[in-house]
């Protein structure tokens, strides 16, 4: 029998699952954006790949899946191969939300969580030109005009869709929601005069020189501290947007690890916090069980939401 023990050794320690685990990463890493190019989450979703690539020691190459509000690309994810070489970078409202509305080809414990990377507090959104120069103007105009004020969002199930329902509710008003695949359309529109508001991040309001009416956080935040929260004007709102990264559920235990080692390494990386500043969003690392545990927090509060406002799955 011992002669036979390192020639099974051997044996094993060529094996490729083996090989896989203890080398990884051998060849470049996919990671698959849930929103078109151009919008914050890919934007930061780029800066995470750059910092991670050389951690790493292989490149990250981007691959956006938009579209459905998210879901195409979180689909995408949790269809791919479980060997470490296919990861998300994802806002989770597709995670949180979607599944309750309607049938899509996931569950929140399809996918395996590395480190949340970012959070971004919701802002309530107007141009310039808009007629409503504070929420209260807004407010005002949609109770003598129910329906009439049409707000722009990435898409439905969306967490800016959320905080607008939120708010619409706690303000007492109907607004009529305008989903967009993505944000850019969505701020195209806005810009072209087609929808009157936008919920979306402190991001797109610095980029398009937007008015801020007020953002869906607790405290004022620090880079945009001329902006009222909504409950400092009557009405208690607080979503924030979160993104990280996932993967396919079932990833070998070791590269896994490998994986949120770097992730964790990344989002302190000065060219991810440079990056992070240039968009206004927040640095939020948290580990990948951290990740998934304020995942499935936010799906009990998203489903309150979704069953007060009629819009859970049968």
């Amino acid at each position: 029998m011992t002669l036979f023990r390192p020639l099974a050794i051997a044996i094993f320690a060529l094996s490729p699952a083996f090989a896989t685990a203890q080398n990884y990463p051998t060849k470049p890493v996919t990671m698959m954006v849930n929103f078109p190019p151009g919008g914050a989450t890919d934007l930061a979703g780029r800066a995470l790949g750059a910092a991670l690539g050389p951690l790493l020691g292989q490149p990250i190459i981007i691959e956006n899946k938009g579209g459905a509000g998210g879901a195409i690309g979180v689909g995408a994810v949790a269809a791919s191969p479980v060997d470490g070489y296919h990861a998300g970078f994802v806002a989770v409202a597709a995670l949180t939300t979607l599944p309750q509305m309607r049938k899509v080809p996931y569950r929140i414990d399809s996918l395996d969580y590395v480190c949340q990377a970012f959070d971004a507090p919701v802002f309530m959104l107007v141009t310039q030109a808009s007629r409503f120069k504070t929420a209260r103007d807004l407010v005002t105009f949609a109770k003598a005009h129910p329906g009439d004020v049409n707000y722009a969002t990435v898409g439905p199930g969306s967490l800016p869709h959320m905080a607008a329902l939120d708010f619409a509710k706690k303000a007492g008003i109907t607004l009529t929601h305008i989903p967009f695949q993505g944000e850019a359309p969505a701020v195209t529109n806005l810009l072209g005069g087609h929808v009157d508001l936008y919920f979306g991040t402190n991001a797109v309001a610095s980029t398009h020189k937007l008015r801020r009416l007020g953002v869906a956080a607790a405290v004022r935040v620090k880079e945009s501290q001329s902006t009222p929260t909504l409950g400092e004007q009557g009405w208690p709102v607080n979503w924030s947007v979160m993104g990280g990264v996932i993967a396919p559920a079932g990833m070998d235990a070791q590269a896994r690890d490998a994986l949120e080692k770097a992730c964790k390494s990344a989002v302190d990386a000065p060219g991810f916090r440079n990056a992070l500043a240039n968009l206004n969003l927040n640095r939020a690392y948290a580990s990948g069980a951290e990740f998934k545990s304020r995942v499935l927090s936010e799906a009990g509060k998203n489903r309150v939401m979704l069953r007060d406002a009629g819009l859970l799955a049968e």
